[in-house]
């Protein structure tokens, strides 16, 4: 189990960092295009939207991974250890729950997009809103995991 987790952490980090390089080339060149040659290509604005999307999505579930995701803590710094540890488990099946969510309206909204295609890059609309679902089974992947493991959060109170 330990290598198969390895290796989807490995893979959505390095997903993530192409996409990353990929969209700021794409945007560089599409302002040096724009502003030294006279010419903006039309797949340029699109593509770097389409690696920010799935990027953004990505991120998110790493995000979730190091439980890096946004929480208010001003109350639970004060709370015992065992309400921490409560709190921290209702904390992950609320993000589970959202998660799930995310896949089922994620996969609605890919389904609808299918009928519609981006016109720079030509491509089906849906590859714009997959990185929902997608992220949304990668985050529902990490929660389960963190059931599974010792978490850094037991050892300085962070849910």
């Amino acid at each position: 189990m330990q290598k198969v987790n390895e290796y989807f952490n490995r893979f959505v980090e390095i997903v993530s960092e192409i996409l990353l390089v990929v969209m700021t080339i794409i945007v560089i060149w599409t302002v040096f295009s724009r502003y030294f040659l006279n010419k903006t290509p039309a797949w340029g604005e699109e593509t770097a939207l389409l690696c920010m999307v799935w990027f953004g999505f990505l991120s998110m579930a790493i995000g979730v991974r190091d439980n890096r995701h946004i929480a208010v803590d001003l109350v639970v710094k004060n709370l015992p250890a065992s309400a921490k540890a409560f709190l921290s488990v209702i904390n992950k099946i609320l993000i589970l729950i959202f998660a799930v969510f995310m896949i089922v309206e994620g996969t609605k909204m890919s389904i609808v997009a299918t009928k519609n295609y981006l016109p720079g890059i030509k491509l089906n609309s849906s590859i714009l809103y997959a990185p929902v679902p997608v992220s949304g089974a990668a985050i529902i992947y990490y929660i389960l995991t963190s059931f599974f493991r010792k978490d850094v959060e037991g050892e300085n109170g962070d849910l």
